[in-house]
């Protein structure tokens, strides 16, 4: 009986220890998701006729609507760590962004969705891409997650710009927008395959993927 019960809390405590063990290794995976990220496909990526460049940590996803940049730290998805995400999409009906025209509206429709979210708009700035302007609102909330929200519009463009996640990543949105440029439209947006890049960090480059400087941009 005795040497029963022995044996059951030992099977107990190692498969408890599997688990965390388990915890532990997504923990740690998922910052690692950017580097490697970069060292897979390089520093940018092309979309309805942009180069969209990569910040450094951020990793792309392929959503219906667009590509996708996320930055995730350690504690996602488990706790209520830091996180943000660019979004790029087109203006329904992909018509061409006119200040003139679009921005009252623009303006007006953003800061009704944000208030009732409970941000408020703490910017307007307006930063060039390419040949052209982006007018861009940003709007923040003390609490919770996320406290930024930030939406772009570039001139003469159907592309829309999106930000959500926590602030200190909004310099990364602006140094993506002030980097952008026009090309053939020839490239594609990587679509994200987690159980390779998970298998790469793991397995061959684990090394690489600790050291985030290997792929500065």
């Amino acid at each position: 009986m005795l040497a029963s019960k022995a044996k059951l809390t030992t099977l107990a405590v190692r498969l408890l220890g599997v688990v965390i063990g388990a915890l532990l290794i997504v923990l740690v995976v998922v910052p690692l998701l950017g580097p490697c990220w970069h060292l897979l496909y390089g520093d940018a990526i092309s979309f309805q006729g942009w180069t969209l460049p990569v910040p450094k940590g951020f990793y792309v996803r392929k959503s219906r609507n667009g590509p996708v940049m996320w930055k995730q730290t350690f504690g996602v998805p488990f706790f209520n760590a830091s996180y943000g995400h660019i979004s790029f999409f087109l203006r329904p009906p992909k018509q061409p962004f006119s200040f003139e025209r679009d921005y009252i509206q623009f303006k007006n429709g953003l800061a009704q969705d944000a208030n009732e979210k409970g941000y408020k708009l703490t910017s307007e700035r307006t930063v060039s891409v390419g040949k052209e302007p982006a007018y861009c609102l940003e709007f923040r909330r003390s609490s919770p997650e996320p406290g930024s929200l930030l939406r772009c519009a570039v001139e003469s463009s159907a592309i829309v710009i999106f930000y959500e996640g926590d602030p200190r990543y909004v310099r990364d949105v602006f140094a993506t927008l002030q980097r952008m440029s026009a090309d053939s439209g020839r490239g594609t947006v990587y679509l994200y395959d987690e159980e390779n890049i998970n298998r790469l960090c793991l397995r061959r480059r684990l090394d690489a993927c600790l050291f985030e400087d290997t792929f500065a941009l």
